[in-house]
């Protein structure tokens, strides 16, 4: 099973990144680790020479392949740069079985308020998604 982790190092990433280690663990996956960087996130020096440069990304993401090789679980790692979503998919169809991503959980226990991000997410990625909240996570397959 080929697993494609989104994850940006925020508190919502960390739970994408527990199920992404017991799949791991269970299922003998190939996970990789995902994080895009937007433009409008990019950094740039004053001649414009570092254009789609992560702040923290290459860290992000080197945090949590440390995590999941502490737990016995093989991972690559990969910085994309553009939109989130268009780059996840284009990340996902080329041959991933799962995608996890993390998701904020606000109000009741077990209602699910996702961002702009994972709601595109589940409506355009071409392979099951699972996002992943605190308390709750939530599987789907695509919808085409």
């Amino acid at each position: 099973m080929r697993i494609l982790l989104a994850y940006d190092g925020f508190d919502h990433s960390r739970k994408a990144l527990e199920e992404a280690a017991d799949l791991g663990r269970s299922e003998a996956a190939t996970i990789t680790i995902v994080s895009v960087v937007p433009e409008k996130d990019a950094r740039a020096s004053k001649s414009g020479g570092h254009r789609w440069l992560a702040p923290h990304a290459h860290l992000d993401v080197a945090k949590a392949h440390e995590f999941l090789r502490e737990r016995g679980v093989e991972a690559e790692m990969k910085i994309l740069h553009g939109d989130p979503v268009e780059e996840l998919c284009k990340e996902a169809a080329d041959g991933y079985d799962l995608a996890i991503v993390g998701s904020r959980e606000l109000g009741r226990l077990g209602e699910l308020i996702m961002g702009s991000v994972s709601r595109r997410l589940l409506a355009e990625m071409p392979v099951p998604v699972l996002v992943a909240g605190k308390s709750v996570s939530v599987q789907q397959e695509p919808v085409a």
